[in-house]
Formats: C-alpha cells, structure tokens, sequence
C-alpha cells in the first residue's frame, strides 16, 4: 500500500527550479507525485517526468485557485491506497498583497516560504512530520505553526457560508474553529473523503484581485473542520523576515480598496489614488 500522494498544484511555473530542489526531499519516502498545470510547458514536463516513474501530470482549467485543481486531483487517484496527503502549492510572488497573522506581516514570497519550509525543507523535515501522524491519531493533520489560525478574524465573516458547506457534507456545524491559512498541509487521506461532494467545475475562474468569500475560502477553512485537530509543526526562525517584510510594506504600500479606490502610500501617507473603472 502506498504512504503518500503528493499533489502539487504548479500555476506559477517561473517557480519550478524553486520546487524541484523541494521534491528532491521526497527521495526516501514511497510516495506518487500528482501535478497540476494550468498551462502546457513542454520543457518543464519533460523535467518532471525524468525525476521519478510514479508521476502524472495533468492540465486544468483555472478554476477555484488551489483548492479547484487539488479536487480534481481527488477525484482522479484512489485515497483508500494512502495513508496520508501532502497538498503543496506555488503563490505569486510578485504580488504586492500583505498578510497578517498571527501576529506577523507576511508577503506572499515569505508566506510561500515558510509553508514549504514546515513541509518539505529538508528529507528529514518531511519524515518528521509523517512520524507526528503516525505517532498522534488525534491529529488529522500537520501544518506550520505560524500558518496556523484559529482567529476569528480569520473566519468570522465567513462562518455562515461554511457552516452552509458543511451542512451540504453532514458535518456538524462549528462556531469555532482553526485552519492552515495558505493551505499546505499533510493530512490523513481518509479525513479528506467528503471533498469528493465537489467537481473542478464548482468553482469559478480564479480572480486573482478576489482575495476573500469564493467557495475555494470557504473550502480553506474547511480543511480544518475536517481534521478536527491540527498538529502545529514547530520549524524555522523568521524574526529577520518578518521584520524585513514589515520595513518594507513601511516604505511603499500599493493598494485596492474596497470601493475599488487604488491607494499608493509611502511610509504610510497616501501620495496616490485613483478609482478604478469597472470593466
């Protein structure tokens, strides 16, 4: 029986050499590589196909960011011949979009950082975290503690349309709750059965400047209510990154407002807007 599916959702492909330097720390675990590509790249297939025999590579539509493609992926493989999933996932870096939690502010590249660092950082870091699961059946999953969110914040606005999904799954409804916010987890195979309610085609075009409230939010959250308990994997030391990503949202901020107002700040005075015509 196989140990691992490994889905890895490839939209930014500027990104592969990045990742492949990642998955070469799959080497010593018996693992199946599943990647999804919005985009055909000839060249960067030809390199992942050389990497292993245990790889299939799809093309998608470009539906429900992440999260689309990764139901697709479960719609497509056996999750009773697994005993755990790791979902990965490359984000924009070139994004201008600042994040807080838990108490850091995070661009998108260190946010992408430090979600791959807390799952495949080195060999040893992945069999850390298959050995938390093995070793702690409470836990339905593992993820970064510094992505790990039980904030209201983080969820309020959008409990009544998740506990509308979780109606739909026969899962009871929650008033509180946590989840991986950036969604690169491992986690029990058999925890994420009830997803297979959804199809690819569930999900809208992906909107990059739609940053909150589509169902791929609302399934983030959800990846949560279905572990139940979320193992916090302690790794890494990002003080420095934090701070410099701190600094320099201080220097220059360029913004949409939710009027659809585009505000650039420097050091935090407005010095540019302009409203944005609707399309």
């Amino acid at each position: 029986m196989k140990k691992l599916a490994v889905h890895l959702h490839l939209h930014y492909d500027d990104q592969w050499p990045e990742i492949r330097r990642y998955l070469n720390n799959l080497v010593r675990v018996d693992h199946d590589l599943f990647i999804t590509m919005t985009e055909p790249h000839p060249e960067i297939e030809a390199e992942i196909n050389a990497l292993d025999e245990n790889i299939y590579i799809w093309q998608v539509e470009n539906n429900g960011y992440d999260i689309g493609p990764f139901i697709y992926f479960l719609h497509h493989i056996d999750l009773a011949q697994y005993q755990y999933i790791l979902k990965l996932h490359t984000k924009g870096k070139r994004s201008r979009n600042y994040t807080w939690l838990n108490h850091h502010r995070l661009d998108n590249a260190l946010w992408g950082k430090i979600l791959w660092q807390s799952m495949l950082a080195t060999e040893s870091r992945l069999q850390e975290n298959l050995q938390i699961l093995d070793n702690n059946p409470q836990f339905g999953m593992a993820g970064s503690k510094y992505c790990l969110t039980a904030s209201l914040t983080d969820y309020a606005s959008l409990l009544p349309q998740i506990n509308g999904e979780l109606k739909k799954l026969g899962i009871p409804l929650e008033k509180q709750l946590s989840f991986i916010a950036g969604s690169m987890f491992l986690a029990r195979a058999s925890v994420l059965k009830p997803l297979l309610h959804y199809r690819l085609s569930d999900f809208p075009k992906t909107d990059a400047h739609v940053k909150e409230g589509t169902l791929a939010h609302l399934i983030e959250r959800i990846f949560g209510c279905l572990a139940q308990n979320i193992y916090p994997i302690k790794h890494g030391n990002y003080t420095f990154d934090f701070i410099f990503v701190a600094f320099k949202r201080f220097l220059y901020q360029k913004k949409q407002t939710k009027r659809g107002t585009q505000v650039v700040k420097i050091c935090k005075i407005p010095v540019y807007a302009r409203k944005i015509k609707e399309a």
